[in-house]
């Protein structure tokens, strides 16, 4: 009788290449070893991470700032450097954020840059990296993550995800066509314990099939968040071709059906740009919750800062309060980076997430909303909200766009307040320029994933809620009364007095204008100049995922193949849940399964 066949396994090399390992035996051993040799034709999972999910070198003199010898202007991945502690980024001014963020002198890694800071055995920084890799990286030895640009995203958010599309893509069916253990994860029992999902169809022995002719070596590529996504967009073009090339050299296979691009969070607007300038690089895009009309919660952030006290949920990592609280815990802190930096600017509700979505309300009753729907039809929230330099409830306050180094100074700062707005107006057109150019492109083998889950709530409207003051009692002896609620032309027009840039603002009416009242059974003329009120930012109002409303994001899946509404997890997060994880691995197999050969432009 015939011996049964030896499944030898093939596993990777610390060069990234698949190898076996086989034990010499007797002549009179004869039984027969079977080894898998891998598809000769491969696509690229490319990873593309969200906004501060890639660390950042500085080109200047960081360690002058963060007073310790670095080459960060950016780590999210030490809690350390951001912590508020002696030498962090945390205890760095408004001033010294600005200067150290600058998209102009920061840089994202690179597999050149990368092992520029790893080849000094003893530098910090190589011991931190070599150290994180080892820490969450299961799949791949620290070299071969190097050059897989794994260093490049933050690893503690997407080492859980890279990992897993790493182990579960090199096994895919058997010669029998049977799906290997992992594959089941994207073949449910019940498809609905995922979510609400439109354009489901079972993967099926044929399509795992056509799906494992192809290897799918998993990359991700950073790129510097300050930049807007359209220079992102351009860098990461470049990288698909490299890594294509690399592919195509070491593995060796052929790249004749581009890549499939994974993104989180604003990674989308990048991938969105990049395959639309470059449809012969990208076989399909999965999208997860991706902020496709922008989000209210980047105004709430710029005005308000990054309250993650306000909404910390029991299952958010350590991590990822840490860098939201090291980011800004303040509007001011934040203000100067932000309006400065076409990326983040990017991330504001575009001229399609709609009208009205930031109001102000007064006992109960909406007093104005804006943008408003202009001449063209359209609700323009660059002119009428982001280049409002006057108005209480505007994005940006002008004195913080460039603060001054010195709290204590003196100076007069006209010209250079002036300079900063006239520098602000620019980002803020470009971003209009970069979203009016994307519009809502999708690439045609789109899938979209993101959460709408009502325990994580975001912002879809900003609401100022406004409280009115008092007028003194003309009768003495009698208690004041209270203001009647503003007019609509009112509360637009009142002068902002204090901010303490956590939501909460005070304002004073300069406007003259008698106004009669009933006061104690009395009627009175009261004079509205001087008239104060206040107003507090309200919270989130609609299901998400805490940072992305379901309504933008859901903007995702209206050209896609295929979409789940999930919930369950939070934004930063989302990839190390299981459920988005299966259907990541879902939406690649299916991409794989209809994969067809690209032209070469």
């Amino acid at each position: 009788m015939a011996q049964p066949t030896h499944q030898i396994a093939t596993t990777l090399s610390p060069e990234g290449t698949e190898t076996a390992h086989v034990l010499m035996s007797s002549e009179s051993n004869t039984r027969r070893c079977h080894i898998e040799v891998p598809p000769d034709r491969a696509i690229p999972v490319i990873f593309v991470p969200g906004i501060m999910g890639s660390p950042l070198l500085s080109l200047s003199s960081a360690s002058e700032l963060i007073k310790q010898k670095t080459k960060w202007a950016w780590y999210p991945d030490k809690p350390l450097w951001m912590a508020n502690l002696r030498g962090s980024y945390t205890n760095l001014s408004p001033a010294e954020r600005k200067r150290l963020l600058n998209p102009a002198t920061t840089r994202a890694l690179s597999e050149a840059s990368t092992r520029g800071i790893m080849e000094p055995e003893n530098s910090a920084e190589g011991r931190e990296l070599r150290a994180l890799l080892k820490s969450h990286v299961k799949t791949l030895w620290p070299d071969e993550a190097i050059r897989r640009g794994w260093a490049s995203v933050m690893v503690s958010s997407y080492g859980p995800i890279l990992d897993f599309l790493e182990a579960q893509l090199r096994f895919i069916a058997t010669p029998e066509c049977k799906p290997y253990p992992g594959i089941l994860r994207s073949m449910p029992h019940d498809p609905s314990e995922w979510g609400q999902l439109t354009g489901y169809a079972p993967l099926n022995q044929a399509a795992l099939s056509k799906a494992s002719k192809f290897q799918y070596p998993v990359y991700a590529v950073g790129y510097n968040w300050l930049e807007s996504n359209d220079q992102a967009a351009d860098h990461l073009a470049n990288c698909i071709r490299a890594i294509m090339a690399r592919c195509e050299a070491t593995l060796p296979v052929k790249c004749r059906h581009g890549a499939i691009l994974v993104t989180h969070s604003m990674g989308g607007l990048v991938a969105r740009m990049c395959a639309k300038r470059n449809p012969d690089l990208i076989q399909g895009v999965v999208h997860g919750v991706q902020p496709a009309l922008g989000a209210a919660t980047a105004y709430r952030r710029v005005r308000a800062g990054w309250d993650w006290k306000a909404s910390w949920n029991p299952k958010d990592t350590v991590v990822s309060m840490l860098g939201a609280n090291a980011l800004a815990e303040r509007g001011h802190e934040l203000m100067p980076v932000f309006g400065n930096a076409a990326g983040p600017l990017e991330l504001l509700p575009n001229k399609q997430y709609g009208q009205g979505w930031l109001k102000v309300i007064c006992e109960g009753k909406e007093i104005f909303s804006a943008p408003s729907i202009n001449f063209e039809g359209i609700a323009n929230p660059y002119s009428d909200i982001y280049l409002n330099s006057t108005a209480w409830w505007r994005l940006m306050l002008p004195g913080w766009l460039d603060p001054p180094e010195d709290s204590d100074s003196k100076t007069d700062r006209t010209h250079s307040v002036h300079a900063a707005w006239k520098n602000y107006s620019e980002q803020i057109r470009a971003a209009e320029a970069f979203h009016n150019l994307l519009a809502d492109y999708y690439h045609p083998n789109t899938y979209s994933h993101y959460g709408a889950d009502e325990q994580y709530k975001a912002f879809h409207r900003i609401t100022w809620k406004l409280t009115v003051g008092n007028v003194p009692s003309q009768t003495h002896g009698l208690p004041s009364t209270r203001l009647p609620v503003p007019t609509a032309e009112q509360a637009m027009n009142l002068r902002l007095v204090t901010d303490n840039m956590a939501g909460r603002v005070t304002m004073i009416n300069d406007q003259s204008e008698a106004q009669w009242l009933e006061q104690h059974g009395w009627g009175i003329t009261h004079d509205t100049r001087g008239d104060r009120y206040m107003a507090d930012l309200q919270g989130q109002d609609e299901a998400g995922d805490e940072t992305v409303p379901a309504h933008s994001a859901a903007a995702s899946g209206h050209k896609a193949k295929f979409v789940a509404r999930m919930t369950g997890f939070g934004h930063q997060d989302s990839y190390k849940d299981a459920k988005v994880q299966a259907v990541t691995l879902y939406s690649i197999l299916r991409i794989g399964a209809t994969a067809i050969e690209l032209p070469r432009a």
